[in-house]
């Protein structure tokens, strides 16, 4: 069986067309070369150098053999190059799920950006999915870090870091006259139409809100159901309705659109980065690391 080493031997006198000095620069001794050469071309069964008085020179086989295992040598070295950058977390692919909104307050396109300029080696597929269902895809093996504003129930088996809390506010058509009130209270929106969601899609954000309207003795009055903040955004420019929304939608609402304080609404939210408790890939160590620096 032909070995890694013979093929570097052979390279190696070939380049210096002589087995004394290939074996002063590869620090071994000439036997030893001479005889790793001879055990090759036994191999291969034939003759690969012609040799001289003084030096040999490749024969018709060895131009053929240094052509092949020089493209070999070199494949080789950018494995090995390309293990140790593995290992060090700075070559990989990554799967990063991330909720509808938690893209618009800013810290994950940052996380992004200095992550690709610090790591451009690891590649990253970006997932778009909602708190629950990037749930299964991290216990699934789907995505390796998602990006939620709510940790899911079995928190046992994930840990998280938590990034950037917002409020909650209002948001209404520039057309409404709510619009024209720096702050309001929870009261004076019964009877309001409201765009509002279901809560199998986010039953904690669903909960934490309804909570505070019932405490303050507000039913809603919702005349249409969205799924995402970008389509109720787009329903309340509609004029279809009103509806909660995060603060960081000052990004990204249509100009017809106004975000109002509402005084009585003691709701934040937190974005936070999960990722399985039992799987700490090298990637996914360099990916929270510029994560956590982001929050600091």
């Amino acid at each position: 069986m032909i070995e890694l080493r013979q093929l570097k031997y052979f390279a190696k006198v070939a380049e210096l067309q002589h087995f004394g000095r290939a074996a002063e620069e590869l620090h071994v001794v000439q036997p030893a070369l001479s005889r790793q050469v001879k055990q090759l071309e036994d191999e291969l069964g034939v003759e690969l150098f012609e040799r001289l008085p003084r030096g040999v020179r490749l024969t018709q086989a060895g131009v053929l053999l240094l052509e092949r295992t020089s493209h070999l040598l070199a494949d080789v070295d950018r494995m090995v190059a390309a293990t140790k950058l593995a290992a060090q977390g700075r070559t990989g692919f990554l799967r990063v799920g991330f909720a509808d909104g938690t893209i618009y307050s800013g810290h994950l396109p940052q996380i992004i950006k200095q992550f690709r300029k610090q790591y451009p080696d690891i590649e990253l597929e970006l997932i778009p999915a909602s708190s629950v269902s990037q749930s299964e895809l991290l216990a699934n093996g789907s995505i390796n870090i998602g990006f939620v504003y709510w940790l899911p129930s079995n928190v046992d088996q994930i840990d998280h870091h938590d990034i950037h809390s917002e409020r909650i506010v209002l948001a209404v058509p520039k057309s409404s006259p709510l619009s024209f009130n720096k702050s309001i209270k929870l009261r004076d929106l019964k009877n309001q139409p409201f765009v509002w969601i279901k809560r199998s899609n986010s039953p904690m954000y669903y909960d934490l809100i309804l909570s505070q309207c019932t405490k303050a003795g507000l039913t809603l009055n919702v005349v249409q159901e969205g799924t995402t903040e970008s389509i109720m955004l787009s329903l309340v420019a509609a004029e279809i309705g009103i509806t909660f929304i995060t603060e960081s939608a000052q990004r990204r609402k249509p100009d017809n659109v106004v975000l109002v304080e509402i005084k009585d609404l003691d709701a934040t939210i937190t974005l936070k980065a999960m990722w399985r408790s039992d799987e700490y890939t090298p990637a996914i160590r360099e990916f929270l690391t510029v994560v956590k620096k982001s929050s600091e």
